[in-house]
């Protein structure tokens, strides 16, 4: 049912106003003094409100000055005489919702309240999807319990916000484009182009005409003009990944936009202004890369601002429990599967095993398990042949997974509650039963983890 609060210091045309709403099928809150109305504001859940604009001691657009203060999203309707259409005209272009002349229809001003409804209900479907997004960011996907990986989302979430160039190095399947989304949705560039250029995937004929565009007539089969990808995500942020494979004649080219903030086309000699942010990524030690001649120094010490080193999966063997399980929950619901348990024999071997491929390889070894699981355990026979042979004398120093399981198993279970909820839009009831407890229980559960179903209904 919605609100609605109405201001007018004349208590006759007031007590009106409320009757015909309130026969209209709204709730009404009548005040004749407008000091009072901060209080209501803050107090009340209100959808709309409606302000006479001449009244003695704060007038309407005063009043209007200080619910923007308090409820910016609030709509705002003044009502006022044909002698004070040009305040009320004000008061619009100062954020009011619209006016209404006196003697009014009701039947227009019941037209105009149910527009300031509408908009107020997309304004807070607009806030709690962009609260959905901020909630499901890159950062947010990067689940750890290792220290040193704390201490690098700790750098992220500060470099987020600084725009400097960065380079990201690790071995493959470490996580380096989620790194590079987290430090662009994470910062100030968040709702601008990030634009991934793969060096090592794109054929070097093309490479330099698919980063910077070209010309009409610049080449052969040069019909029209193209933009490259620096000049689409102007303002945004350009990834470079695997930067080391960046051919030698396109280095200096790449140099010169980094340190002069502008760049040319192919086939252009007009040069464009260029506002990103470059992050570049590797997996090859490009010290070495310099010392061999395979890359530039210049365009190193360009890139190599701010580095950041991602640790491979084998160093930081206590995360792999909190990170099957966090692929489980999310094949699971993917694939329609109610695998939920790896056991104590599987996720030993899992934590012994050196992973070559990292997280990507952990996340592959999950999915194609659970896509091909009847039951609900994975067991050691379910790993593939390279996990389950592997042999490390480390074995019995890395099997204290109680102590694992009890750390993670909160994390687990809060990632668990809210892809169910995502996946049934908020429907606590068809939560429950998929998850196989009855609905009180999962309620105790929401609120020991502090999850709200209303976030996911749509």
């Amino acid at each position: 049912m919605n609100k609605i609060l109405l201001v007018d210091d004349e208590k006759r045309a007031l007590e009106m106003l409320e009757r015909v709403l309130k026969m209209a099928g709204y709730i009404t809150v009548g005040v004749t003094d407008p000091r009072t109305v901060q209080g209501i504001i803050k107090k009340e859940q209100l959808s709309v409100a409606v302000f006479d604009l001449m009244m003695p001691g704060m007038n309407g657009l005063d009043l209007l000055e200080s619910v923007r203060d308090t409820d910016p999203d609030l709509p705002v309707i003044i009502l006022t005489g044909h002698g004070t259409i040009k305040t009320a005209v004000e008061a619009v272009k100062r954020g009011a919702f619209d006016y209404v002349t006196k003697p009014y229809d009701i039947d227009e001003v019941d037209l105009i309240i149910k527009r300031a409804i509408q908009q107020r209900r997309l304004l807070l479907e607009n806030k709690i999807l962009r609260e959905k997004l901020l909630e499901r960011s890159p950062l947010s996907k990067i689940v750890t319990e290792d220290r040193a990986m704390e201490r690098l989302l700790k750098e992220v979430q500060t470099l987020a916000n600084i725009n400097t160039t960065t380079l990201i190095t690790g071995e493959s399947g470490t996580g380096k484009e989620l790194i590079a989304k987290a430090l662009h949705f994470s910062g100030i560039r968040h709702d601008k182009p990030f634009v991934t250029i793969d060096c090592g995937g794109i054929p070097e004929t093309i490479l330099e005409s698919e980063i910077f565009g070209h010309v009409k007539g610049a080449f052969t089969g040069a019909h029209v003009d193209k933009k490259g990808y620096m000049e689409v995500a102007e303002r945004g942020t350009v990834f470079f990944d695997e930067i080391s494979e960046l051919p030698f004649f396109l280095q200096k080219k790449l140099l010169r936009a980094i340190q002069e903030k502008e760049f040319s086309k192919v086939g252009d000699t007009r040069t464009i202004k260029a506002n990103i942010r470059i992050i570049a990524a590797t997996n090859k030690d490009l010290k070495e890369e310099v010392s061999l001649g395979k890359f530039r120094e210049d365009l190193f010490y360009r890139l190599n601002v701010v580095s950041l080193r991602l640790p491979p999966l084998r160093d930081r063997f206590q995360d792999i429990p909190l990170l099957a399980h966090y692929f489980l929950a999310e094949f699971n619901i993917k694939f329609n599967k109610r695998v939920n348990m790896i056991s104590e024999e599987a996720l030993g071997k899992m934590m012994a095993y050196d992973w070559p491929g990292n997280i990507r390889e952990l996340k592959n070894t999950i999915e194609r398990v659970v896509v091909f699981k009847e039951d609900k355990i994975i067991s050691l026979q379910d790993l593939p042949d390279e996990i389950r042979r592997f042999d490390c004398d480390k074995v019995e120093d890395i099997l204290p997974l109680k102590e694992f399981r009890e750390r993670t198993l909160g994390n687990m279970t809060k990632d668990y509650i809210k892809m169910l909820l995502a996946l049934y839009k908020g429907n606590v009831s068809k939560a429950a039963a998929r998850a196989q407890i009855d609905r009180g229980n999962f309620r105790k559960l929401m609120k020991r983890f502090a999850v709200s179903a209303r976030e996911y209904r749509q």
